[in-house]
């Protein structure tokens, strides 16, 4: 009688034991089925977050690019002025002009990268974009709005004080490793005359007034030069020194049809 009920005890004891294996392995399976869903989430969001920088990083497709990377920019040698004359000619038969310094440091280095341009923020960091710049040492710029200068100065990496002047806009000349002494200007060209140097970053500032362009539908030929030979060059459009005057002005006519 004693062993049956050895036997019974020992049997229930088994039952007990699968049952409470059995619920802890269906515990974790429904676990692991909840957390799951949220764990392939997290993935996948992962994925598309390096997709997208890795958009913000190259062009979609393989491809060779010899001009500028900027969309905005194709088409330009369309309206690359067609009068264009050797600098020593610009420097003999055209007009000095003055210009005002509005930063100068001798002994800036241009950093090889810099924390903006890394692909988490995205905006600068693509890099046929960041090899365009390495690639020149002058930037000619005009101050339109906060969010393009933003951009532009991100992109040289550099800031700079900048002017706002109803009737006399200023272009502004970023220069990297010369020693600026003079600059002319004829017809489309404006000649940046300076000695190389290893180091060094200057903003020019120069009004659009003392520019005389002989075509104004072509676009201006600003060229950094030393001893008569081009060291490099940009293009930009030529605006009047009434720009923002006439901005005012449209804008005001515009509002007055609203109203």
């Amino acid at each position: 009688m004693l062993k049956t009920r050895f036997g019974y005890i020992i049997c229930f004891s088994i039952i007990l034991s699968l049952f409470v294996y059995s619920k802890s392995i269906n515990t974790k399976s429904m676990e692991v089925s909840f957390s799951q869903p949220n764990s392939d989430k997290s993935e996948q969001e992962r994925i598309q977050e390096l997709e997208q920088r890795l958009d913000f990083l190259e062009p979609p497709e393989p491809t060779t690019i010899l001009d500028s990377p900027f969309p905005f920019e194709k088409g330009t040698e369309v309206h690359f002025p067609t009068d264009v004359i050797p600098i020593s000619e610009v420097l003999k038969e055209g007009t000095k002009i003055p210009f005002q310094v509005m930063k100068s440091e001798p002994n800036y280095i241009r950093p090889i990268y810099e924390e903006d341009w890394h692909s988490t923020s995205g905006r600068w960091s693509y890099i046929p974009s960041r090899i365009y710049y390495a690639l020149h040492r002058i930037f000619p710029y005009y101050a339109f709005g906060l969010s393009a200068e933003l951009d532009f100065t991100q992109n040289v990496g550099i800031s700079f004080p900048t002017d706002r002047n109803e009737a006399d806009l200023d272009l502004y000349i970023v220069v990297f490793q010369t020693n600026i002494t003079d600059v002319y200007t004829k017809g489309n060209q404006v000649v940046v005359v300076g000695t190389p140097k290893r180091t060094g970053v200057e903003v020019l500032s120069i009004k659009t007034a003392d520019i005389h362009p002989s075509n104004k539908e072509k676009l201006l030929l600003v060229q950094l030069a030393t001893n008569g030979a081009e060291l490099d060059y940009s293009l930009i459009r030529y605006e009047a020194p009434d720009y923002w005057l006439k901005l005012k002005q449209k804008n005001e006519r515009e509002k007055s049809k609203k109203e």
